[in-house]
Order: C-alpha cells, then sequence, then structure tokens
C-alpha cells in the first residue's frame, strides 16, 4: 500500500495571482464603503422617525426620489470607486513606501549597582 505524503509547495504564488488578491481586497473595501453609507442613511431614517415625525407630522409624502435617481446612482458609483482605489493605495503598500525607515533603538543594559550595606 503506498503511504500517503502531502504535496510540498514548491513556488511562491505568482505576479498576477498577488494582484488579482490585492484588486480583489480592494473593491472589498469600496463594497464595504458603500454598505456604511447605507447604514448611515439608514440611521439618519430612524433619526428623522423617530424624532421629527412624531413631533412635526411631517411624513414626507410628497417628496419623491425619482428625479434624483442618476445623481444618487452616480454618488454611490463615485463612492465605490474612489474607496476601492484608496483600498488599492493602501493595501499594495503604495501608501507606506516615502515612509523613512528608522534605525531599531539599541537597548543599554542598565549597570548593576552593587549597594554597600552597613555591617
Amino acid at each position: 500500500m503506498p503511504s500517503l505524503q502531502p504535496k510540498r509547495k514548491t513556488s511562491e504564488p505568482g505576479s498576477l495571482k498577488h494582484w488579482a488578491m490585492i484588486v480583489f481586497e480592494s473593491l472589498g473595501v469600496g463594497a464595504l464603503t458603500i454598505m456604511l453609507v447605507f447604514a448611515a442613511v439608514l440611521v439618519i431614517v430612524g433619526v428623522y422617525v423617530q424624532i421629527v415625525w412624531p413631533l412635526t407630522d411631517w411624513d414626507m409624502v410628497s417628496v419623491s426620489l425619482e428625479p434624483y435617481r442618476s445623481l444618487i446612482t452616480t454618488v454611490l458609483v463615485f463612492i465605490f470607486m474612489a474607496a476601492s482605489a484608496a483600498g488599492f493605495w493602501l493595501i499594495s503598500g503604495s501608501a507606506w513606501r516615502t515612509l523613512r525607515r528608522t534605525p531599531p533603538v539599541r537597548s543599554v543594559a542598565p549597570k548593576r549597582r552593587i549597594s554597600r550595606a552597613p555591617f
């Protein structure tokens, strides 16, 4: 019966796989940003429903967002693309390339004091 041995990794992942993973993570940053925008809109609507509506009885029946549909779509696409670009800039390491590396601080062990006990 042949023995089963796990395959050993022979090489590092290719450059294409590396950049594909970075792009995928960057798109995840964009999607997370859109989710945060939606969460903020839900919080604003919740505050409106809890505070403004009961006090004023202004239920906004006559307000329609249909004329602003293309503007809202454009803003959401812009937010997604800007957040994805910022995520790519951070995740790829481009943001950290200009930082100067500081030399490591050498710590010197303190000298031991020999105390003289009065005998």
